[in-house]
């Protein structure tokens, strides 16, 4: 291995004009300190391998906040026009939220002093009440809650991060006035695009040790084109008493990151080099797919001078039509050559699997999820989905925590205010409001490849008594418990008055002939 030679420094070249011996001796002694210093092959200076790896240790923010405006423009042009990147947010979308994430109220009545019955009447009737806000949640008015949670989720992607606003507005025919009003990542910067500080980073304004005080929100997207000046509004973070104003959905990959990374952030080079690769193969196909001649000419053949007409030469003067069965005559010492691009390219599919493999990689997504492209063996393909799932449902607690639950409290605070909900204590005390708004939350359920294997093993652990029927229906089928047992009970009276067998009785029967059988 090559003895590294350090580099001297301007206090060694100074030391050298006065004292040549001394600054011999501390270059050698830095040179061996190189050489000695770390145990960790990746931190050594002195390897071929890693000798031109110049990596600046910057902060959170000074590794991020640069980047994001460009980042976020490419990551949302891979989402409109590359497939990989269009499927991969639109699979998340899918399995984290689906048509939409629902709640299941359920209030700690032992904390409350409340009856199961009790309880379980406020539970339902929260429920209800939660479902009138949850159409008209949208401040704008376009969209319900279930489709505001598939544009944050799809924002945050994209850009980075997204922010919703508590905003109140009661229109005819609204029952609750309690909104969000949904800000793209963009328009919370600095005002007037001022330089960040130590309290104040890309928009957010925080104290000297990091705590969030405040947005600032532009009044429109600066991509936007109008004439006016933009301007800035201060948003506090919290009430007086801590409750949230604005919510933040970002992922924070280090501690005191400010803003949030786009999802295809990590892949962002390779999904746009996948999509150039991707148009070129399928445009040489599509070339190779033409009967495409050119005319060779003899190189000393006097063919004269070729006019200059000025145009394109797709306009098609200069071609020679062809038809079916045609003979076309050429001129002396031309030849036809054929045009043979080799397309499709045999080693296109390998090639391209490669590098969703990669790509699946980083976004956590199983290839064969990534590509809805199943050729592996059942228990290979049980294992992608099942790995994908525990992406999925991480991402689904981040999501409820981060903005489904936060927009559930302030509306039963609006229902507990307006006494269509009755909650003693509710305001005077922080465990007791907590008692009141302990959830569950249930969205779109995991693929089964084999429901009638998933179906036995629900009954058994529902006869180990490890899983509970709540659990079941939330996990396979969706919804909850308490509809389907209302529900069942409904089709068994219907099947009692028209004097037919439940599917429960003929259940039943079924088992008691199959013992009377053996």
């Amino acid at each position: 291995m090559k003895r590294p030679v350090m580099p001297m420094t301007l206090l060694d070249r100074a030391i050298s004009v006065f004292d040549p011996a001394r600054a011999l001796r501390r270059h050698q002694a830095r040179t061996m300190l190189a050489l000695t210093t770390g145990g960790y092959k990746g931190g050594k200076k002195n390897r071929r391998q890693t000798a031109n790896w110049n990596v600046d240790g910057a902060s959170a923010n000074q590794d991020t906040v640069p980047d994001l405006p460009t980042l976020r423009a490419r990551s949302r042009d891979l989402r409109r026009n590359v497939p990989i990147a269009t499927g991969a947010i639109a699979t998340r979308i899918t399995n984290i939220v689906g048509e939409g994430l629902k709640v299941y109220p359920k209030i700690d009545r032992d904390a409350l002093g409340l009856s199961i019955e009790a309880a379980t009447a406020w539970n339902r009737k929260a429920r209800a009440e939660f479902e009138l806000a949850a159409w008209t949640a949208d401040f704008t008015g376009a969209q319900s809650f279930d489709e505001l949670q598939a544009l944050v989720l799809g924002a945050t992607d994209e850009s980075g991060d997204v922010f919703a606003l508590r905003r109140y507005r009661k229109d005819p025919g609204d029952t609750y006035g309690t909104k969000l009003q949904i800000i793209e990542a963009d328009r919370v910067s600095n005002p007037n695009n001022g330089m960040d500080t130590d309290t104040q980073v890309a928009g957010i304004e925080t104290t000297a040790d990091g705590i969030v005080r405040a947005y600032h929100v532009s009044d429109r997207h600066p991509g936007d084109m109008f004439r006016k000046a933009m301007t800035w509004r201060r948003v506090p973070a919290f009430y007086n008493d801590g409750r949230p104003i604005v919510l933040h959905m970002f992922k924070r990959l280090r501690p005191d990151q400010a803003r949030g990374v786009p999802y295809l952030a990590p892949v962002i080079e390779i999904l746009k080099q996948f999509g150039e690769y991707t148009d070129a193969e399928v445009q040489a196909a599509v070339i190779s797919a033409f009967f495409t001649v050119f005319i060779e000419k003899a190189p000393n053949a006097d063919t004269g001078p070729i006019p200059s007409t000025g145009t394109d030469m797709l306009s098609g003067k200069d071609e020679v039509g062809l038809g079916a069965g045609a003979i076309v005559d050429l001129a002396e010492g031309e030849k036809v050559s054929i045009a043979d691009p080799n397309r499709p390219n045999p080693n296109f599919d390998a090639f391209a699997m490669a590098l969703l493999r990669q790509i699946g990689v980083a976004l956590e997504m199983p290839v064969e999820l990534l590509i809805k492209h199943f050729t592996a063996s059942y228990s290979a393909s049980r294992a992608a989905l099942e790995i994908a799932w525990q992406t999925f449902r991480r991402e689904r607690a981040w999501l409820v925590k981060n903005f489904c639950q936060p927009f559930y409290e302030w509306v039963i605070e609006e229902a507990v205010l307006t006494g269509r909900l009755q909650a003693p204590g509710f305001f005077a005390d922080p465990a007791i409001r907590a008692a009141w708004l302990k959830t569950d939350w249930y969205g779109q359920t995991k693929i089964s490849l084999d429901p009638k294997k998933d179906a036995e093993a629900d009954t058994a652990d529902l006869a180990n008594r490890t899983k509970t029927r709540q659990q079941i229906i939330q996990e396979r089928t969706g919804g909850d418990v308490e509809s389907k047992f209302e529900q069942l009970g409904v089709e068994e009276q219907l099947a009692a008055d028209n004097k037919l067998s439940s599917p429960a009785q003929a259940t039943a029967s079924s088992a008691i002939e199959t013992d009377e059988d053996e």
